[in-house]
């Protein structure tokens, strides 16, 4: 089986590898929601499903780049590309910071000019197994982003990789039945722009900064 994830948009099938940098590392707790119990949830619909979900994933808000707009805190979800109503993952994005501070002994230089760090919230459920990968990445090769001239970033990667030490960094790949916290840094040209959340297909969930 394949997984899909549920944009509202498109059903997106794909899987990367790897993490990446932080301010003080640790997020405040007061600031950052952690995600609902993936048990209980209901899967985020696709486009072609009429279910209010909007109790759950807040209101669908769809861009000119086919992308689904959210709001830091605000869940996702990933499901069977076979069946929706099996949830394999909620996550969130919980903050947001630019020019973070790395944090591993040898990081480099920002490439492009401003590291960005995202906090992730990720759980996933034992369903997670059915499918064919049977994991989970949300590795800096899964993003795209776009300046504060809404000009898509040719490589958001840079020198991102190397900034923060492994405790600071979301795991690379996030098996079934994990909660997971943890950030991925971006190296990117402006200090505000849009980050989207692709995972190697052409639509996303997409985050202004």
């Amino acid at each position: 089986m394949s997984r899909s994830l549920t944009l509202t948009v498109a059903a997106i099938a794909a899987a990367v590898a790897l993490a990446g940098c932080t301010p003080s590392a640790q997020p405040d707790a007061e600031h950052l929601p952690d995600t609902a119990p993936v048990a209980t949830a209901t899967a985020e619909p696709t486009p072609t499903e009429t279910d209010d979900a909007s109790a759950t994933y807040g209101e669908r808000v769809v861009n000119d780049r086919g992308n689904l707009v959210k709001q830091l805190g605000q869940l996702a979800g990933v499901t069977l590309s076979e069946d929706s109503s099996v949830v394999l993952a909620q996550f969130a994005a919980t903050d947001i910071v630019v020019d973070i501070e790395c944090t591993a002994e040898f990081a480099d230089a920002s490439k492009n000019g401003h590291f960005v760090g995202i906090h992730l919230n990720v759980e996933t459920t034992p369903e997670l197994a059915q499918d064919e990968i049977g994991s989970l990445s949300f590795s800096q090769w899964a993003w795209q982003a776009f300046d504060a001239n809404d000009k898509r970033v040719n490589d958001p990667m840079g020198n991102a990789l190397w900034c923060l030490d492994a405790a600071d960094q979301l795991p690379a790949d996030i098996g079934p039945g994990q909660s997971v916290s943890g950030w991925i840094v971006l190296d990117l040209p402006t200090d505000h722009g849009a980050v989207v959340l692709t995972m190697g297909a052409s639509n996303g969930w997409e985050w202004a900064y």
